[in-house]
């Protein structure tokens, strides 16, 4: 009698649905199929979901993982993050006293700020078109990035971290940027593999194959964004004194393999990157004072004096990368990254007249999709520049551009309030954070430096790179439980008062009964 109920639920719902999935499986690329597949195992994961959402979101966030079934097929963030809101909410709603969530303004309320003054751009402009979902204007997937992104500051900050989890979070947190890779490995597999382009963006791909089309050597592109991942994980667990540990050569050689690896992408941004973060890093922990400074100006010495000599003869990808540096490379190599230099300047100086005209109120996103086609005609025919689509689309590959000409003075003012109160709070606990994830804090405000920098002066687009900078403050929100301040000196008596282990009659003797400490 036991077995009875286990009988009907095999039989009332297991097979009914083994039976629908074995019809919906003969057209598994079906719009239906992927519905009714994706939500059934969504339904089962909710289980796992309830308690372990939060950790989900934060493994999400770089990764590059398609929701291949969902229209638009957005990330796995995105999902994550809506997932983990309606959790909150949910839970919230029925118990209010069972999570207590956190609140910093001084992050909080520049976000809100851009979310309204995007909304309020978009609605003065054309509204929010998302051709995925039928719509006759294009460009509403970028405000969705926006504010997907502002969404899941909000769903990670919110809930702390539980200090066993820290450091595997915070390594997945950048770890997973490692399956960029993937879209260029099932290129590379050939057409038996091209099924995981369903789970992984195909934009990497597609780099690799225009470049062996039009310039005749192959750009692993997603080699740059995987080294970077895996470069970031190490500085982070690590750090450079750690990397740098002569106890320990095998770090400083994966180190150097990782970025070796990246060059093979042709993307003259690892080069940069990889500059950025070894100089930001080196800066924060000290090294500079330190015997460190002459032992990375002699590595630097040997590493230029054993490549100079033999640069020309090196793949064309990396050769590319390296132009960067004034050094004598193979004139193929020099002249694909001189004309997507030249690109990006005409660019700017076509687009720079236009921006006070969108000072109070920006161009938004919303885009004709008879514009961009006149565009590309245009190209086509050669009667007019090859940047005309770029500059159409709003691609100015150029991070102030691509915030003041889509939503005006007001759109800059509130991501600079955004950027000085991320700035503090990353500070804040890189200086005053518990100790034991000191490498996490440090490397987070390092990470968000060398993204500001790249953003204003080297390249970026807000309605990508937004995410990445939300990412990182709510991640140290999270991992700090808040924003953390000084210790006064009552505090600290207090706090090492309470650490101090009180005895306690325990089965006939004297045990320690409470270990803990007291945090600002």
């Amino acid at each position: 009698m036991q077995s009875l109920p286990k009988s009907l639920f095999l039989f009332v719902f297991c097979l009914p649905l083994a039976i629908l999935f074995g019809i919906l499986l003969a057209t598994p690329l079906s719009d239906q199929t992927m519905y009714v597949v994706g939500g059934t195992m969504l339904l089962l994961l909710v289980p796992f979901m309830l308690t372990g959402h939060h950790s989900f979101l934060i493994l999400s966030w770089n990764a590059f993982i398609l929701v291949y079934f969902l229209p638009g097929k957005p990330y796995l963030w995105m999902l994550m993050t809506a997932i983990s809101l309606l959790f909150l909410i949910v839970t919230k709603t029925l118990n209010r006293n069972s999570i207590r969530l956190i609140w910093v303004p001084q992050v909080a309320w520049p976000l809100l700020a851009i979310g309204l003054i995007t909304f309020i751009t978009a609605q003065l402009t054309g509204g929010v078109g998302i051709r995925a979902v039928g719509s006759d204007t294009y460009g509403g997937k970028r405000y969705v990035f926006l504010w997907a992104a502002i969404a899941g500051f909000f769903a990670i900050s919110a809930i702390p971290v539980d200090p066993r989890k820290r450091l595997y979070l915070a390594g997945g947190f950048y770890l997973l940027g490692i399956t960029a890779f993937f879209s260029n490995l099932a290129y590379i597999l050939g057409e038996a593999f091209y099924f995981l382009f369903l789970l992984f963006p195909v934009d990497w791909a597609i780099t690799q194959l225009g470049s062996e089309a039009v310039v005749g050597y192959s750009r692993i592109g997603g080699l740059s964004p995987a080294s970077l991942a895996f470069f970031s994980f190490l500085l982070m667990h690590y750090g450079l004194r750690g990397i740098l540990d002569f106890k320990k050569p095998w770090r400083a050689l994966l180190l150097a393999a990782t970025v070796a690896l990246g060059l093979f992408s042709g993307f003259r941004a690892t080069i940069v990157l990889v500059a950025l973060f070894f100089t930001v890093q080196f800066l924060l922990e000290g090294l500079h004072k330190t015997k460190f400074l002459l032992i990375a100006v002699l590595f630097g010495v040997l590493l230029a004096a054993s490549v100079l000599p033999f640069a020309n003869r090196l793949p064309l990808a990396v050769q590319r990368c390296l132009t960067v540096l004034p050094l004598q490379l193979d004139p193929a190599a020099e002249e694909d990254a001189r004309g997507s230099t030249d690109w990006r300047f005409e660019i700017w100086r076509s687009v720079w007249p236009d921006v006070p005209k969108y000072l109070l109120l920006g161009k938004g996103y919303s885009l004709d999709p008879k514009d961009m086609y006149f565009a590309q005609t245009h190209i086509s025919r050669r009667i007019d520049v090859g940047y005309e689509g770029a500059v159409v689309a709003g691609d100015y590959h150029n991070g102030p551009l691509s915030i003041v000409i889509p939503f005006g003075i007001w759109g800059v003012l509130a991501f600079a309030a955004f950027i000085i109160g991320s700035l503090k709070v990353l500070w804040r606990n890189y200086k005053f954070g518990d100790p034991e994830i000191e490498n996490i804090n440090r490397f987070n405000l390092t990470a968000f430096i060398v993204q500001l920098i790249f953003f204003i002066f080297v390249f970026g687009a807000f309605y990508l790179d937004l995410a990445k900078f939300v990412g990182i403050v709510a991640l140290s929100i999270s991992l700090n439980r808040g924003m953390a301040g000084p210790v006064t000196a009552p505090a600290k008596a207090l706090a090492d008062t309470e650490s101090e282990p009180e005895e306690a009659l325990v089965g006939g003797r004297l045990e320690p009964a409470f270990r803990g400490g007291a945090r600002a």
